[in-house]
């Protein structure tokens, strides 16, 4: 849907029998002459000055696969390695043979993508591949195992080959493997039917005793994370959160429970080998180094639907009423809403929900009864109201139009899609309901009251934003940590949502309420982008220019509610926070954030459909503002390193994660710089938060051990 302008991106097509025809039409040179150095220096073109080397003529030959591409060679590196992924995929579907074609494309790639070169492919292939079949006959090594640096491709293509042995066809193209769209109907419902079979409670209960182990106490969730390795390797997962999502909508079991075994095996295993074709699974850390803006696309697709089917939201149960708390604040608790019910007695009735007494992993089944027992100050009448009109999904359930991973709202189904994460509790008969898990339906008692105030509260939305940072500015100071913000004039007119000066570091924060929609949640690419675009990029724009204008005036006079209050750069470095009000999952991880911003230096998007047009230009706007700032920042530098190494994007529950290390600005600080460092590929910040706490307590540990 999204094309990027101003930047164009060529595609060169050459299908992979082609190129293996090619091959196997051109002979190479070496064999005959490997045993004479002389003849092998003059079959490259090297003089004689001393010694012979091979490790020279070597060098020769991949010298000549650069010098067979004009221009175009990181193209030709990057179509390689798509080759690559083809021809492993009909090695393992078809059994075509991978020698020599292997061999030759990997050597072609890593001479090609020496050359920072990524225009139009120019250059004759035939030379490349004669230079490439002689590298491969000079080397003449054993091929390693290409199971673990091709870990991806050869899942993707077993599991493709697992779906067809089961009767479901499989689409192969260059460049493509999916499921055919009949077979893929076909495969869903299957999925669907084994799901109903077992009944949505007892695939809850399953799941969640499966991933019990990976329950984080502290931080009141599952680090549901990928095996990532450097090395390669790994096995597909089981997509946890597509199968939760079915659970949802088919929560009766309609097969013995004798069967259930059985159709457990088959369901995670035709999910899972479905969810391996759909390919967003990583096998290896993400990319730090750079990419274009069209892989950049590509990138925030996988990444959104890898949370959708392999993760779930989660918010730890100490932080919900919290956070609700604070996100309304402004509204009289008191008032009485339409059906009779107050926002006073809808936190007392989720304080209960959310209580110890339901601190189980998996399903809980709360009686309106308990409810009434444990809160008799509520009229019965306004508990019933909350529970079933506010907090819980109608009578039908969640999820009745979801069944594709990528299902979400259109102009003409608005209620296409997974809606479970909009409420957190599921009607059940005899006036009960259910709580799928405690950690994964935390974010819901948000959502469910900002629906059920929406249409009578003006501007509710702008209301909660403006809240919630009178909400963080509290918390900070409950950990003695001076937080301010306001209005400036110095070297033009700036807001400052938040400002927390450290001892040598000032962090400026900015807040924006804007969340991920299920249109972005399925992987629309346009709805990413307005999604990130409101959240992180705004935030980060407005941080950029307070950190330009405290650059140049020094200091900044920010004015609140009368008070004016100075904060002074005093030569500390400055560290720039987008907060979002609620979990962005996969694109708050540090190294997703770097790659959109240096991947959008140079590029506005735009769109063939006139209903992103607009909101588009909003997007290009914030990158324009950006880019000004970054020119400025860098004005005469010839070679710029990192230079959003100073940027995050967290949500308020990461940040209350944060503080709970935090004593006062100095440990805010060194909380901070505990993780800036800290990639481990996973995506997921309260993972690497978690694994950073565990590694300074073994330290701490170790550091108290007397060495005997």
């Amino acid at each position: 849907m999204i094309a990027p302008s101003e930047v164009h991106f060529w595609r060169y097509f050459l299908e992979l029998r082609a190129f293996c025809a090619t091959v196997d039409q051109t002979s190479g040179g070496i064999n005959d002459i490997r045993e004479s150095p002389q003849a092998l220096y003059d079959y490259v073109g090297l003089n004689f000055e001393g010694t012979y080397q091979l490790a020279a003529v070597r060098d020769a030959l991949n010298e000549q696969v650069r010098s067979a591409f004009q221009s175009g060679h990181r193209t030709a590196a990057t179509l390689c390695r798509s080759l690559i992924t083809d021809l492993i995929r009909e090695h393992v579907l078809f059994d075509q043979p991978l020698d020599p074609y292997y061999e030759i494309l990997t050597r072609i790639r890593d001479a090609a993508r020496q050359v920072d070169d990524a225009g139009e492919i120019d250059g004759d292939w035939k030379a490349a591949i004669k230079a490439a079949r002689d590298g491969v006959e000079l080397s003449n090594f054993p091929r390693s195992d290409l199971r673990s640096p091709h870990a991806r491709d050869y899942n993707v293509a077993e599991a493709a080959k697992a779906l067809r042995s089961a009767g479901y066809a499989i689409r192969l193209e260059p460049g493509f493997i999916a499921v055919e769209e009949a077979a893929q109907t076909l495969l869903v419902g299957e999925i669907e039917r084994l799901a109903a079979a077992i009944g949505g409670i007892n695939i809850a209960k399953r799941i969640f005793a499966r991933i019990t182990p990976a329950y984080d106490n502290a931080m009141g969730r599952y680090h549901l994370v990928p095996s990532i390795s450097m090395m390669g390797g790994g096995s597909p997962q089981i997509p946890f959160g597509y199968i939760l999502q079915l659970a949802v909508k088919h929560l009766e079991a309609r097969a013995p429970i004798a069967m259930h075994d059985a159709h457990w095996a088959r369901l995670t295993g035709l999910a899972t080998a479905y969810a391996a074709v759909i390919d967003v699974q990583p096998y290896y850390p993400a990319v730090w180094g750079t990419m274009d803006a069209q892989g950049l696309l590509n990138y925030l697709r996988e990444q959104a639907l890898y949370d959708s089917m392999f993760r779930f939201p989660q918010l730890r149960a100490s932080d919900v009423l919290k956070i609700c708390r604070g996100a309304f604040s402004f509204y009289d608790s008191d008032q009485q809403n339409p059906g009779g019910w107050t926002l006073s007695q809808a936190f007392d009735i989720i304080s209960y929900l959310v209580s110890p007494s339901h601190d189980v992993r998996g399903p809980v089944v709360v009686d309106e009864r308990a409810v009434r027992r444990c809160l008799p100050h509520i009229p019965r009448a306004a508990i019933s109201i909350i529970l079933k009109e506010v907090l819980s999904h109608p009578a039908g359930g969640p999820n009745q139009h979801f069944s594709l991973p990528t299902d979400a709202p259109t102009p003409e189904n608005k209620g296409k899609g997974a809606d479970f994460y909009l409420k957190p509790l599921i009607r059940r008969p005899g006036n009960r309901y259910l709580i799928i898990d405690r950690s994964m339906c935390g974010w819901g008692y948000i959502e469910a009251l900002l629906t059920a105030l929406r249409p009578h509260v003006q501007d509710l939305d702008s209301k909660v934003g403006t809240a919630m940072e009178r909400f963080i500015e509290a918390e900070f100071a409950l950990r003695n940590v001076e937080a301010f913000g306001g209005d400036y004039d110095e070297v033009g007119h700036g807001e400052c949502d938040l400002v927390v000066p450290t001892p040598d570091v000032l962090v400026f924060l900015e807040l924006k309420k804007k969340s991920l929609t299920r249109l972005a949640r399925a992987g629309v690419d346009a709805e990413l982008l307005l999604a990130l675009a409101g959240s992180m990029l705004d935030a980060l724009a407005q941080a950029g220019w307070h950190e330009l204008r405290i650059e140049r005036a020094g200091s900044l006079d920010l004015v609140k509610d009368g008070t004016t209050r100075r904060v002074a750069l005093d030569g500390r470095r400055i560290e720039k926070v987008a907060v979002g009000m609620m979990d962005f999952g996969s694109f708050q991880d540090r190294t997703v954030l770097k790659q959109f911003l240096e991947a959008t230096l140079n590029v506005n998007f735009g769109s063939s459909d006139p209903a992103y047009d607009k909101k588009l230009k909003k997007i290009n706007a914030a990158l324009d503002e950006i880019r000004d700032q970054y020119n400025v920042a860098h004005s005469g530098n010839s070679e710029v390193r990192q230079p959003f190494f100073n940027c995050w994007f967290m949500s308020i529950s990461q940040i209350l994660i944060l503080l709970d290390e935090v004593s006062d600005s100095a440990t805010f600080k060194d909380a901070l710089w505990s993780y800036r460092h800290m990639v481990t590929g996973t995506s997921d910040l309260y993972f690497e938060i978690s694994n950073m706490r565990r590694i300074k307590a073994e330290i701490s540990v170790q550091s108290q051990t007397p060495d005997y």
